[in-house]
């Protein structure tokens, strides 16, 4: 790519493709939005129980018909959700919720957003707006567009479409449907999906299909063909097999869900139909689980009946998990019937994860009395993450007495993310008393988040007082992420004190993003007085694609005023890639207007990888137009391995009909290693078109493992043609 004019000729394809582009970038604070939709039930009257139409400032009727329970009155929830310096707890907003009617919302919102800390702020806003968007979904929608900050309030309006399509599934579609084409409208057309799919999944169904593809499809197609299975599984079933490969693995897992549940031995029969591969285990597993909740001994028998293999250790390990649940004990003695090996660990670690969320200490001891060391070891991890979290002094104290090693390094973690959870300090004042080592430096790092939500300024003398090193550095990192979130301000201050090196430099990275979004002029201004060097390129980077996704035409117009032009071809590559979030389209047409060079070859990478996940053939064709050298075949090699996450099949096509040099041999070669597990079918024509001798035996031996544990018949056909030392193909077959 050595001039403008080179990418701008690939432009001429661009004006012919309509584009869609969507990253989860608005993710969902799972506690309160769960908490919210958990909670609310519809009333006979057509309100959600516990919000009644009831005039502003006073109490709604209680939801229960019980004896009066205690309540908040508004000027006490207004000043809690004004001053909480921690997330509320359920069982106050379960009283909050019942203590106020449907025309309290806006103070309430009113009184949130005067919280100082940012993220209790968005838990509380996403809170609030899931239950008003349930039971009045116009009005929330109108206050959620008129939320300040471009992010908070995409965020804020997908909030009310997902509540709003859980009563009312086609009118929310229909309003998201009439958003402009772009990112957002992909994120409110999938923002209604989980709704319509419980209505109407083959609407959903077809409604999906009007997107891109890409990763943040999946889930939606397990809970549309889920839906589908539980009204017509035949049907839902033939569909689901008209998918690509990635799609069909999430369409066949939910249809296996469902008809599990619904007729487990039919289900089985269809499953046992399916071609061999990763997805025909995965949905035998799936159903002999569901019948296992229902008919503990009739899922037994039918898998003890089924040939050694892959699929019958998966479909072990969900017996196990459900039996674990209703009889540990009994589950163990049938398990400690099984010969030694994989199978029988993966069971009892199955069994005893259930087991210790009923009674840890049970579930330990009898751990404990495993005469094999290597089991023992082995099981003890799902233990010990169970009772960290209900008896934390008993885990420190089984702990201690580990013998020192990986066993011991896992249950240490462990412990400190549960008390880090709970009680950040005293996760803090116990991991001082570990030696110093590996476990006490991961044990630090899993709790500095809680620890910053909880006293940032604590959290940073303690990052002051520790000894220089990547540890100390990591630690930064996080307290200058967690508090720019809740204090920008302060974070700023502290960061920009800190000393020059390397903690430094990444502390202002993680929080240059939100610097950029609440005040752009001072980031930039900030940026611009930086030293010249790496602090100051990632710093501008950052901002840039902060900017470069909120507002493409202010940040060209950013960029036209820096003077260095080191900082500005920083600035720039963020800016193409913020760009590129929201329309990767847009962003090639970017590209095309930057000065040739290392930034716009960059940048145009940049370009192809978030491409290749919304619109591969589009990014296929821009990328076409590349003149040969290395640019182009970076841009192949990426562009190769996005696409097979989406449809590999699609993918391999295009690499097939690319010419024969080194960028295509080279996508080759990650393309095999790739799908080699999952895909090993896919993979293994295109073994034969790597040329470098080692590298080709490599591929094979990774296809020939993938294989081998799915469909050992006709890996053993392919390996049997294949250019191997003779000895190597023997070792493979023996091993797995």
């Amino acid at each position: 790519m050595k001039t403008k004019g080179v990418v701008a000729i690939s432009l001429v394809a661009l004006a012919s493709l309509g584009t869609g582009y969507w990253l989860g970038r608005h993710a969902r604070v799972k506690a309160a939005y769960e908490f919210s939709r958990r909670s609310q039930s519809e009333g006979t009257d057509g309100t959600v129980a516990g919000f009644k139409s009831s005039p502003p400032g006073t109490k709604a009727g209680n939801a229960s018909t019980g004896a009066q329970e205690v309540k908040f009155s508004l000027a006490e929830i207004e000043d809690k959700l004004a001053s909480s310096k921690d997330w509320i707890r359920d069982k106050d907003w379960e009283k909050i919720m019942n203590s106020f009617g449907a025309a309290d919302f806006p103070g309430l919102l009113a009184a949130a957003e005067k919280n100082p800390s940012k993220s209790i702020r968005d838990v509380t806003r996403m809170a609030l707006l899931t239950r008003w968007g349930t039971c009045e979904p116009t009005a929330a929608m109108a206050y959620a567009n008129s939320v300040a900050g471009k992010r908070e309030r995409e965020g804020s309006v997908l909030t009310v479409l997902r509540s709003w399509a859980d009563k009312d599934p086609n009118a929310a579609a229909a309003w998201a449907k009439q958003v402009p084409t772009g990112s957002f409208h992909n994120q409110a057309v999938i923002a209604t999906l989980y709704g319509l799919a419980a209505a109407n999944p083959q609407a959903a169904f077809e409604l999906a299909q009007s997107l891109p593809s890409g990763p943040w499809q999946y889930g939606n197609w397990n809970a549309i063909f889920s839906s589908w299975a539980e009204k017509d599984p035949a049907t839902a079933a033939a569909k689901a097999l008209e998918m690509g490969e990635q799609q069909r693995f999430q369409a066949l897992d939910g249809v296996a869900s469902a008809w599990g549940v619904r007729d487990p031995q039919s289900a089985l029969n269809w499953a046992n139909g399916l071609p061999n591969g990763n997805a025909k285990h995965n949905v035998i597993s799936t159903i002999v689980s569901q019948w296992a909740s229902s008919d503990l001994n009739g899922a037994l028998a039918w898998v003890q009946q089924m040939p050694e293999g892959l699929s019958k250790q998966s479909a072990l390990g969900s017996i196990a998990s459900q039996w674990g649940q209703t009889d540990p004990k009994a589950a163990m003695t049938f398990v400690q019937g099984l010969p030694a090996g994989s199978t029988r660990i993966s069971m009892e670690r199955n069994i005893v994860s259930q087991w210790a969320q009923q009674d840890a200490a049970e579930a330990l001891t009898y751990v404990q009395s495993l005469s094999s060391a290597a089991e023992r070891n082995q099981v003890l991890q799902n233990v010990i993450s169970s009772i960290s979290w209900q008896d934390p002094k008993t885990a420190a104290d089984f702990i201690s007495a580990m013998p020192p090693g990986n066993i011991q390094v896992n249950a240490i973690n462990q412990l400190a993310q549960s008390l880090g959870n709970s009680d950040p300090k005293a996760a803090l004042e116990w991991i001082q008393t570990l030696p110093e080592g590996s476990a006490k430096r991961n044990a630090l790092q899993s709790v500095s988040w809680q620890l910053t939500q909880s006293d940032a300024k604590a959290a940073a003398d303690y990052a002051a007082a520790m000894p220089p090193g990547q540890d100390r550095d990591n630690f930064i990192s996080t307290i200058a992420s967690q508090w720019a979130q809740n204090d920008l301000n302060s974070a700023v201050t502290w960061a920009t004190q800190l000393p020059a090196g390397r903690a430094r430099q990444n502390a202002l990275s993680n929080l240059a993003s939100q610097w950029a979004e609440a005040d752009p002029e001072a980031a930039v201004k900030f940026g611009q007085g930086l030293q010249t060097g790496d602090e100051q390129n990632q710093f501008m980077q950052t901002i840039g694609h902060s900017i470069g996704a909120n507002d493409a035409k202010a940040a060209t117009q950013w960029a036209n005023r820096f003077t260095d032009a080191e900082a500005r071809d920083s600035f720039l590559s963020g800016v193409v890639s913020g760009i590129a979030q929201n329309s990767p389209e847009d962003a090639a047409k970017f590209v095309a207007t930057m000065s040739a060079g290392k930034a716009q070859e960059s940048a145009a990478i940049s370009v192809v990888s978030q491409w290749a996940q919304s619109d591969p053939k589009a990014a296929a064709e821009w990328v076409s137009a590349f003149p040969a050298g290395s640019t182009r075949d970076n841009a192949v090699q990426n562009l190769a391995l996005g696409w097979s996450y989406i449809d590999p099949r699609a993918a391999g096509d295009w690499l097939s009909s690319l010419p024969a040099d080194k960028g295509q041999e080279r996508a080759i070669e990650s393309f095999v290693n790739q799908l080699s597990w999952q895909f090993p079918d896919i993979a293994a024509p295109f073994v034969d078109k790597i040329t470098e001798p080692n590298q080709r035996n490599s591929a094979i031996e990774n296809v020939a493992r993938g294989w081998l544990q799915i469909d050992r018949k006709a890996a053993e056909t392919w390996l049997a043609q294949m250019q191997l030392p003779e000895d190597q193909k023997q070792r493979l077959l023996k091993n797995q």
